[in-house]
């Protein structure tokens, strides 16, 4: 039975969390904003649902938060318990702002800079879990907090899987406690948000054999792409608007959504006229219907976005995979190679191609955001980025009581493919002239 949500304000926890009022609920359990012993403020999630399946869901989510490298971008555990009723609770950081759901209704459509410097800040929020092999599962706006400096926060570990079975490999050598991994809890068990899943979630519930399920990091970028998507665009790409008049007609069109979603064709994604080419060859990778296309990790996709931002350059098409095979005779005809492996004269040196221009911020969103170099100078030099993440300015909220700033992103060095062409060249000199011959390039 489900308890009153009320039952517990006012009441102390065992460990001094004190619950001063009701926050939200979710599927398994209410939040609450509470105080600790010394008076600073704390998330308690308290769990309402005693399932099986849910209290070892619920067990899943303190130990990943427990495991996680620290990240300034993710919900801070801070301990865990159970109640004098035996309902387990869970002891976190309160974040003080709003939900990307809730932003997004002030600012529904964000510039390509804005958006690319945001989601930047969000794939940073992924690495400890991505690092770990865990797939969160449920990306969403809903569970993306932003702080009133504007700040991400990543929650809701409810429906993480371990993907890469890491965690389940440290309980069976009791490096962790317990066997919260152990068991399979998603066969027959569609787990996510519709609108926000990737093809694989619909699949994979149906798949006997778990080996043989796609669902890993990828999946999660593919959800960030969708995420991204929207903000660029202030529409969701796969919106999902079922007929409620009745269970039968629910049900009825959640399967013809599936079904729309797992023939899902990549040559039927085509670029928004407000996202600019380069930034779509990013974008649309992250959207690729086979998870093997994408992105492996939202680290991965930081990196292609960060590139973006500093050199305005996406993702080359002979990038695009990390393994290409290339008929070499068909390679040197292309470029005015001889059969014989003998290269042409150099011609005269000419002046090199205009080089993209990084993208600029319109003039509204520079009103909108202003700027303080000064300030911005001087943060940098106090905190100069790492390779995953970026410092970050202070700006003014352009409505809502929710701040708001560009992100400053690290520049980063672009690959150099000299030495690729001294292979080459080497290649040609000892004369390998056997037709159908294939140079492998990762």
């Amino acid at each position: 039975m489900k308890p009153d949500r009320n039952y517990y304000l006012g009441k102390t926890l065992p460990g001094g969390y004190t619950l001063q009022r009701f926050i939200g609920a979710g599927a398994f359990a209410y939040v609450y904003w509470a105080t600790n012993p010394q008076g600073h403020q704390v998330a308690v999630k308290v769990q309402y649902n005693l399932a099986d399946d849910a209290r070892k869901r619920f067990a899943r989510e303190i130990k990943v938060l427990q495991q996680l490298p620290p990240s300034e971008y993710v919900i801070q555990y801070f301990g865990d318990g159970v109640t004098p009723e035996g309902l387990p609770f869970l002891v976190m950081e309160f974040v003080d702002g709003a939900t990307l759901k809730e932003s997004l209704k002030y600012k529904p459509v964000w510039s390509t800079v804005e958006g690319s410097q945001f989601m930047i800040q969000l794939c940073d929020a992924f690495g400890g879990l991505h690092q770990l092999g865990l797939a969160h599962r449920d990306v969403k706006p809903d569970n993306i907090m932003l702080t009133r400096q504007w700040r991400v926060k990543l929650m809701d570990l409810g429906l993480v899987k371990d993907a890469q079975g890491l965690l389940q490999l440290f309980e069976a050598q009791d490096i962790l406690k317990g066997r919260d991994f152990a068991e399979n809890l998603d066969r027959g068990v569609l787990a996510g948000t519709p609108e926000y899943m990737a093809p694989e979630q619909f699949s994979d519930p149906s798949l006997e054999d778990e080996s043989l399920a796609k669902t890993d990091t990828w999946t999660d970028v593919y959800s960030l792409g969708l995420i991204f998507y929207e903000l660029l665009t202030g529409t969701k790409l796969f919106p999902f608007k079922p007929n409620t008049a009745s269970q039968g007609d629910y049900a009825r069109s959640l399967l013809d959504y599936l079904k729309l979603r797992t023939e899902q064709r990549d040559e039927d994604l085509h670029c928004p006229p407000m996202v600019p080419e380069p930034l779509w060859t990013i974008l649309q990778r992250s959207l690729r219907a086979d998870p093997k296309l994408r992105q492996r990790n939202a680290p991965e996709l930081g990196e292609d976005l960060r590139r973006y931002v500093t050199t305005g350059e996406g993702i080359a098409i002979q990038d695009e995979d990390k393994t290409s095979s290339i008929d070499l005779n068909k390679f040197l005809a292309a470029h005015g190679v001889g059969r014989k492996g003998k290269a042409p004269a150099a011609p005269a040196p000419q002046n090199p191609p205009p080089q993209p221009s990084p993208p600029q911020p319109d003039p509204h969103a520079a009103s909108t955001y202003p700027m303080r170099s000064q300030e911005i100078q001087q943060r940098s030099a106090n905190h100069p980025p790492s390779a995953l993440q970026a410092p970050l300015g202070n700006g003014v909220p352009p409505s809502g009581p929710y701040a708001s700033n560009p992100f400053i992103v690290a520049p980063q060095q672009v690959p150099d493919n000299t030495v690729l062409w001294i292979i080459l060249v080497v290649l040609l000199i000892i004369g390998m002239t056997t037709a159908g011959v294939f140079i492998f390039l990762s």
